[in-house]
């Protein structure tokens, strides 16, 4: 799960997240989903990139991209 400010528009809550996935490696693309649940997409340069994100915020790994669900920052877990 990745903490984020879910009150930023689409374009700058992607670009928040491409920006904290780029330690991973190459961010080729971030898409935000709201429904049903806030989540993020990423494609990834390499698998590996995809495979190490992944694992680092609980998502799920389906080829090059890692679905990275996102909650809003400052809530209790």
């Amino acid at each position: 799960m990745l903490q984020v400010d879910l009150k930023k528009d689409d374009r700058e809550l992607g670009e928040l997240v491409a920006a904290r996935c780029s330690g991973f490696g190459p961010v080729r693309s971030v898409k935000i989903h709201r429904n049903p649940t806030p989540f993020a997409l990423v494609e990834m340069g390499t698998h590996q990139d995809t495979l190490e994100l992944a694992a680092q915020h609980g998502g799920s790994a389906f080829g090059s991209c890692a679905l990275i669900h996102l909650e809003q920052e400052g809530q209790a877990r």
